[in-house]
């Protein structure tokens, strides 16, 4: 059995973001999966304070969701978010949630990690309306290498374009078909 961490990074309650990560709960149903909702927790950005830094293992300062989710973190086989597109970039709840992963880093370890866990995988997937698709398809690309810092050494991202209007993801067989075999990738 797997553990899986799937994140919801979107401001918006029902919106696409949070049907594509709860279709990946439903088809993860035989997995060890914890949803994480950004909105409905209390998460503050990093506050660069570097207490966490040098640790044996993840620690914050801080006494938010985001401090309570750092295990869950450092001992999942796959993370994935989905996170709609503003303004060409990910929202920043999704940034915030990255940025929290500064307890996992150190510059003298393999892939700049502290982790007790590589071989993780990570995935991003990204729901936008008038982005151009290739200028986005790169930025979830590079943003997800970015998880390396947490042990992940292999990646998928996915921009699901085109869908403007809350829960359009579910008029998209295309889109449908990609979340389930996501599912399938993040169980293997």
């Amino acid at each position: 059995m797997k553990r899986i961490l799937l994140v919801d990074a979107s401001p918006r309650k029902n919106g696409n973001s949070e049907i594509i990560v709860d279709m990946l709960a439903s088809d993860l149903n035989n997995e060890d999966v914890t949803v994480f909702k950004m909105r409905e927790n209390k998460c503050n950005p990093c506050m660069a304070c570097a207490a966490c830094q040098n640790k044996e293992t993840q620690m914050c300062v801080q006494k938010d969701d985001m401090t309570k989710l750092l295990p869950v973190i450092e001992s999942c086989d796959a993370i994935l978010v989905a996170s709609p597109i503003y303004n060409q970039q990910i929202t920043s709840q999704a940034k915030l949630f990255i940025e929290r992963f500064y307890p996992f880093f150190h510059v003298e370890k393999k892939n700049a990690s502290n982790t007790s866990k590589f071989g993780k995988k990570a995935a991003l997937v990204c729901a936008c309306w008038g982005s151009p698709r290739e200028v986005t398809e790169k930025y979830a690309a590079w943003t997800v290498s970015g998880f390396s810092q947490m042990g992940a050494e292999h990646f998928k991202s996915c921009v699901f374009d085109q869908i403007p209007a809350v829960g359009d993801v579910r008029n998209r067989e295309d889109y449908l078909q990609t979340i389930h075999e996501l599912a399938g990738w993040l169980a293997e």
